[in-house]
């Protein structure tokens, strides 16, 4: 009885410590330090567990899991052992910061157990001005335990990102205090990262709240209350309203090439972005219109370079059309993708409309002199900035009528089962113009980089590097470079077994 009564201490103790929730411990610099030093320096967070890196690596000027006033966001690395994320940053003379790590997950998927922030400053001492108050759930339910509170020098809807000037983490009631606060005008704003996969979306199911403005002029301001509130993602008919409304602001000359809508809910709502070309990059734009209000944003190279290809879109499909396509295709088996299984991490849905031979559905379009509606259904997850495949299956439909040309089956990439090997798949299609896609299996949870090489050995894209969960994956590649012959390379090695390790390139070709 003695020995399974020790047998069963052990087993118990095993479950808790693969249980243990994810914290931060420490920081560098620490919390309240004064006398910082300028410059580039490093900001460092350490966990009590090694985390899953795939969260916080960072997309362009985008950072997953992590905001702060720092002046500038150089990039994300990570120690050995998985256990420190560390940033470089550049901090200026005489100023206080804030940062927090507000999203992760340890690398056996346990979530973050909550927030974490940290006030250092580059003087000598902190301004002694705090915000406080409490924020509350409104009518939306959701607990305010725990809420990253932060104050902005911008509104929420303005476009882009908030522009964080401090900020604070909510205790388990709600209640708040956001310390060390500079003379000024603020914008005060709560959030959750409900799915903590590194994002504040309400698209996505995150929740956010703003309070009152408040000006701190050298003492303190209290009782400021912050409500969260629904979000209503804008239908189809809504963002055409909506550009319609903002035309004439447009630079001119001006072409419409691409529609999409991205997350698409079950009534049709989600958000939406119109893809211009004008004379030029510089003149290039996209506009958006999201819950939060309408805006138009700069278009980089690579975007330029796909939409610039597409057909003109001349007249938009019409609002019934457009909703006659997305119920036909939710009742012809789209619906029914909705619940997402344990087997797969996340959901998605997408609108396509106009040039589809150029996009995603370039297998299904048989007329390439036509526009087209098309709607993928996606399993997968975000990560390394892009969409990472597990499943898909895609709707093609007439732009005039609604009606439903093609379907896929489902093109189930490994979701509930786990591949016995190694492997990694060419691309296809081969050759390619602008975007390829490369598939890979891993047997196991494995650290993964993914690049494409030149003929001259040098690395012109990363897509994929981090940690990545047993299964087969898809990754899709929209070229910025010039027809030639390329090859990919995957480097593997598993999680738990560094002798677990693959290694292979295969070769692809790029045609303009």
């Amino acid at each position: 009885m003695r020995t399974v009564a020790i047998i069963l201490l052990v087993f118990c103790s095993a479950v808790a410590f693969a249980q243990t929730p994810l914290q931060v411990v420490s920081s560098s610099p620490a919390d309240n330090a004064t006398s910082v030093a300028t410059g580039h320096v490093t900001l460092s967070f350490t966990f009590n567990v090694a985390v899953d890196t795939s969260l916080y690596v960072m997309s362009g000027n985008d950072d997953a899991g992590f905001i702060a006033n720092v002046d500038t966001l150089y990039g994300v690395s990570f120690s050995p052992d998985r256990l420190t994320v560390s940033y470089g940053v550049y901090l200026s003379a005489g100023k206080a910061y804030f940062a927090s790590i507000f999203a992760g997950r340890s690398s056996t998927g346990t979530p973050i157990d909550h927030p974490y922030a940290v006030h250092f400053t580059t003087a000598g001492s902190f301004p002694t001005p705090t915000v406080s108050g409490t924020v509350s759930s409104g009518s939306t339910g959701i607990s305010t335990a725990y809420s990253l509170v932060a104050l902005s020098l911008s509104p929420i809807g303005g476009g882009g990102n908030p522009d964080f000037s401090g900020g604070a983490i909510a205790d388990a009631g709600g209640v708040y205090t956001v310390p060390y606060v500079p003379n000024g005008y603020y914008y005060t704003i709560a959030a959750r990262d409900l799915n903590n996969d590194g994002k504040i979306d309400p698209g996505r199911g995150d929740i956010v709240g703003v309070g009152p403005d408040v000006t701190v002029s050298g003492s303190s301001v209290a009782g400021i209350t912050i409500t969260f509130f629904g979000i209503t993602q804008p239908t189809y008919k809504e963002a055409v309203d909506s550009l319609n409304a903002y035309m004439g602001t447009f630079p001119s000359p001006r072409v419409l090439r691409q529609v999409q809508g991205y997350e698409i809910d079950s009534t049709g709502r989600g958000g939406w972005e119109f893809y211009y070309t004008g004379a030029s990059q510089a003149t290039s734009f996209t506009f958006r219109v999201e819950p939060f209000g309408s805006g138009t944003d700069t278009v980089d190279a690579n975007t330029y370079n796909w939409i610039s290809s597409m057909k003109p879109i001349n007249t938009l499909p019409t609002v019934a059309v457009v909703d006659s396509f997305f119920a036909r295709s939710e009742r012809a088996g789209g619906k029914v993708y909705r619940p997402v299984p344990p087997t797969w991490n996340g959901f998605t849905v997408r609108y396509s409309i106009g040039d589809l031979a150029r996009a995603d559905y370039w297998e299904m379009v048989s007329d390439t002199s036509q526009l087209y509606l098309g709607l993928t259904y996606w399993y997968g997850v975000e990560g390394q900035g892009q969409w990472i495949t597990d499943a898909q299956r895609k709707f093609l439909g007439s732009y005039t009528t609604g009606d439903i040309l093609g379907t896929t089956a489902v093109d189930d990439n490994g979701g509930g089962e786990i591949p016995d090997r190694f492997a990694l798949d060419q691309n296809y299609p081969n050759p390619f113009n602008p975007a390829t896609v490369i598939g890979y299996s891993l047997p196991s949870d494995s650290r993964v980089t993914l690049s494409v090489y030149n003929v001259l050995g040098q690395k012109v894209a990363t897509l994929v590097n981090g940690t990545v969960a047993a299964g087969t994956h898809q990754v899709e590649w929209k070229a910025q470079v010039s027809s030639g012959v390329y090859f990919y390379r995957i480097e593997a090695t598993g999680a738990g077994d560094a002798s677990h390790r693959f290694v292979q390139t295969r070769k692809m070709v790029l045609t303009r």
